[in-house]
């Protein structure tokens, strides 16, 4: 028999006994025996795979062509002399195979996620280095568009390979499912002992090994899983991390954690520490399987001999290493990553990168190693990029690292550009809180004299910074740049500035601030504006206040009462009232009186500033087109009007009042007729009273009493007699 034959010399080339050879792999000699002989041929592949190991160990590696030849005949040989198990073996092989298909798809899947996130924050990268540096490095955009432009298309056919990816991981799930069923109708239901299941089943391929465990737990082989999970721990290959990976999970899902602890003790001495992305899937897989002294020991092999390759890497690996509470190979690690880490600033991500690197090794321990890091970091960051230079600054100074923050703040002082206000003013304050003094003068000093003041808003608060930490003197120097130069298009902000300015007793700056805001004629932003007024009147700006109060008068917008009562009542307490006069004439020919209670308040300013030409004016606009729907407005309306002397003007109020006004309730049918009977508007009253007695309803003999109450003590006792006669007229009906 060719199968029996070419075993045999395959066996003799090996130079291995039967003994050995049964000690060292799952099987007994009488089997091993039979196979030898052509009894029986051996149903899996792994013997010819333990075969193979035991010549590769001896150095005689067998070529492909000689092993594919020998499981051809295996193959034959199995199918004339066993045809039922040759048939469980090609129901094998096909699950193997597509099992195999399965977690390549899922690997290839993840790979191509990993890079389609890399390739997203590359294009993020580029997006933020193209806004930054646009005005610097207008030559290059052409450039940096390009390359953009290409990786947006490496995301899309990473994408469109993503997809694909996942669709053929599922078809091979399914397949896999497919070949699990047929792997069940063709297993010999007459299994007696949890062994048998293992016989012809290659246990040391951990792939196979881990899709057969899953397909016993579905079928609630529960010792038969015990049984297999021995096995694997002691035998199984663990050179592949991800297969290690997935075992560990199969077994602990299986609640076979017991051998999952050895298993992990074997991957802890002999499974690869290449990959940072493997080790802390492995690490984390020994962690959830209880096996803490492995995982410690798995993490010493891989602090260090793991390749540090970026720091986000050693980010993610120092943190996982962390986890096993292993102190000796967390900080063996960070010394490395100290070391052998490529400092770079290409992005704010790279930078956000550094930081959390330091943070890590602080959290794991390793304060010396991020001391040291930190000092590399002071050596090469670039000052020339002042937000990158604050981050690191107050990352430096919280983590501790002092003396290496006072390095990075002397860089800054001398070489940092001051550009943005905003950055400017955060180092200042970093500096100056971290007790780099001297270097903080030196920053500040370039600072009062380069720093752009465009904007109000950070210019303000870079005056605070310096103000706050003592520097008055450049703090003068500031303003006085910024109140010659100094942007004043946002007028709210640029007003803030002003106050700034006075708050530290900056007076002249302030002033001379405010006459160019004054010169822009913009006073569409009343509250700023109104904010202003007050601010030189508290700073004795006679001439600005004037000017500003003349414009005001005449181009302030007139929408909101509150703004126009405040801009009269501060213009009257200045003295101003030629001003004022001439802002209440606008109002009187122009404001809105559709609002009855501003109308009121309007007036109450007015009549309080004794403008009674106005108050004439308004109160004539307000009779012809107020809403005469509220009583207790108009019985205001109607009071005003007649204290400030509009008594024309009250009277036509009242005429429309007594003819348009609503009938709701005897209460608002009083405060009518009494607001009218005060101001001298009797006719109207009666008139009024007349409505009711004949309008009101008279159904609700409550609601009756109460108009005829309302009417009798308005003191018209004869439209109470006809509405009692309406409602008796009601009643015998």
């Amino acid at each position: 028999m060719a199968w029996t034959t070419e075993l045999r010399i395959i066996w003799r080339a090996a130079e291995i006994s039967i003994n050995r050879f049964a000690s060292r792999f799952p099987v007994d000699k009488g089997t091993l025996s039979r196979y030898l002989n052509g009894k029986r041929v051996p149903p899996g592949q792994w013997f010819l795979d333990a075969l193979f190991t035991v010549m590769a160990g001896r150095g005689r590696e067998v070529s492909q062509e000689v092993r594919d030849h020998l499981i051809h005949l295996q193959l034959d040989a199995l199918r004339s002399a066993h045809p039922g198990e040759y048939r469980v073996r090609r129901a094998s092989d096909e699950l193997e195979l597509a099992v195999l298909r399965r977690d390549a798809a899922e690997r290839y899947a993840r790979n191509l996620e990993e890079e389609l996130a890399d390739r997203i924050r590359q294009v993020e990268e580029l997006k933020d280095q193209n806004g930054r540096m646009r005005a610097a490095w207008d030559a290059d955009r052409a450039s940096l568009q390009g390359e953009k432009d290409h990786l947006d298309r490496e995301v899309d056919n990473l994408a469109r390979h993503l997809s694909q990816a996942r669709e053929r991981a599922i078809e091979a799930e399914n397949r896999c499912q497919t070949l699990e069923r047929l792997l069940d109708q063709l297993e010999s239901p007459s299994l007696t002992a949890p062994d048998d299941i293992l016989k012809g089943i290659d246990l040391t391929d951990p792939i196979a090994v881990t899709g057969l465990m899953d397909a016993m737990l579905k079928a609630a082989m529960w010792e038969q899983v015990v049984v297999l999970a021995e096995h694997v721990a002691s035998e199984a290959f663990v050179r592949d991390t991800a297969d290690v990976v997935s075992l560990l999970e199969s077994m602990l899902k299986a609640g076979t954690r017991k051998q999952a602890v050895t298993l992990a003790s074997r991957a802890a001495i002999d499974t690869p520490v290449f990959y940072s992305a493997d080790v802390i899937r492995l690490l984390e897989a020994m962690l959830n399987a209880g096996a803490q002294e492995h995982a410690a020991s798995y993490a010493m092999r891989a602090a260090t001999n793991t390749p540090v390759r970026g720091v986000p890497d050693a980010i993610r690996l120092l943190e996982a290493i962390a986890r096993t509470s292993a102190q000796e190979p967390a900080v063996l690690f960070a010394e490395r990553a100290a070391v052998e880490t490529k400092i770079n600033f290409t992005s704010n991500h790279s930078t956000a990168d550094l930081i959390r690197l330091l943070e890590a090794m602080r959290k794991a321990g390793a304060e010396e190693q991020a001391l040291l890091l930190a000092q590399q970091i002071a050596t090469h960051a670039p000052t020339r990029d002042a937000s990158t230079a604050a981050r690191l600054l107050d990352a430096m100074w919280k983590m501790g690292a002092e003396e290496q923050a006072l390095v990075l703040a002397q860089q800054i002082a001398t070489h940092a550009p001051t550009r943005d206000a905003s950055t400017a003013a955060r180092l200042l304050d970093a500096m100056w809180k971290m007790g780099a003094e001297e270097q903080a003068l030196v920053l500040a000093q370039q600072i009062a004299t380069h720093t752009p003041t465009h904007d109000a808003t950070a210019t303000a608060g870079l005056l605070t910074t310096m103000l706050d930490a003592g520097m008055e003197q450049h703090a003068i120097t500031l303003a006085g740049r910024t109140a010659l130069t100094g942007s004043v298009r946002d007028v709210a902000a640029a007003v803030r500035l002003v106050a700034t300015m006075l708050d530290a007793g900056m007076v002249e700056h302030a002033i001379t601030l405010a006459g160019r805001i004054i010169d822009t004629r913009s006073v569409g932003d009343v509250a700023a504006t109104l904010h202003l007024l007050e601010l030189l009147l508290g700073a004795r700006a006679q001439r600005q206040v004037v000017i500003l109060a003349s414009l005001l008068s005449v181009d302030s917008p007139i929408r909101h009462v509150t703004d126009v009562i405040r801009f009269l009542d501060t213009m009257l307490g200045a003295g101003m009232r030629e001003q004022a006069e001439t802002l209440a004439r606008r109002v009187a020919a122009n404001a809105s009186v559709r609002k009855p209670t501003d109308a009121v308040r309007l007036l109450d300013a007015m009549f309080n500033g004794g403008m009674f030409d106005q108050i004439r004016t308004l109160s004539e606009r307000v009779a012809r087109r107020v809403p005469v729907r509220d009583a207790g407005a108009m019985a205001r309306l109607l009071e005003v009007m007649h204290k400030a002397g509009a008594d024309k003007q009250a009277t036509m109020l009242a005429t429309r009042i007594a003819i348009h006004a609503p009938i709701r309730s005897a209460s608002s049918v009083a405060h009518y007729i009494n607001a009218m009977q005060m101001s001298g508007a009797d006719e109207q009253a009666l008139a009024f009273a007349r409505r009711v007695a004949a309008e009101a309803p008279i159904h609700d003999l409550v609601a009756m009493a109460s108009f005829r109450d309302a009417i009798l003590a308005a003191g018209i006792p004869e439209k109470a007699v006809t509405f009692a006669e309406r409602a008796n007229e009601f009643r015998r009906s």
